[in-house]
């Protein structure tokens, strides 16, 4: 299911490392396209708080060169530039559930959640906002 906020993305990349990647919003069907890392859901970056439950979820196929979501090790720094800003966030947890593509009811957590498929199973690292 797509975000429910419209906010545009444009513009927006994530960076790990030397690795970037362009971010869209969008569902299913931006993430089979293989182009981009998909904001599945959440509020727009940078205004997320995972206190509140109010989670940005950025997702990729792992084929597609998203593997890197599934699990980054903790402490790794993710940087999100927006036309709006420049945010860093920093890895503090990750999570396999068996499974690809499993259901991720109740696994989101912190301010940004990013997922991909890891082996035959379901990864997510979790980033705080620093």
């Amino acid at each position: 299911m797509p975000a429910k906020d419209d906010t545009p993305v444009g513009g927006t990349t994530i960076r790990i490392g030397t690795w970037t990647e362009d971010v869209v919003r969008g569902g299913q069907d931006e993430v089979d396209a293989c182009r981009d890392a998909v904001q599945w859901t959440g509020p727009t970056l940078g205004t997320e708080d995972g206190y509140k439950m109010r989670t940005a979820v950025l997702v990729g196929h792992d084929y597609c060169g998203f593997d890197r979501f599934a699990t980054l090790p903790v402490g790794t720094r993710v940087t999100v530039s927006s036309p709006r800003g420049t945010w860093t966030y920093k890895v503090y947890a990750n999570y396999v559930t068996p499974g690809r593509g499993a259901p991720a009811a109740g696994l989101y957590w912190g301010d940004l959640t990013l997922q991909s498929c890891v082996g035959p199973d379901t990864g997510f690292s979790y980033l705080m906002r620093q």
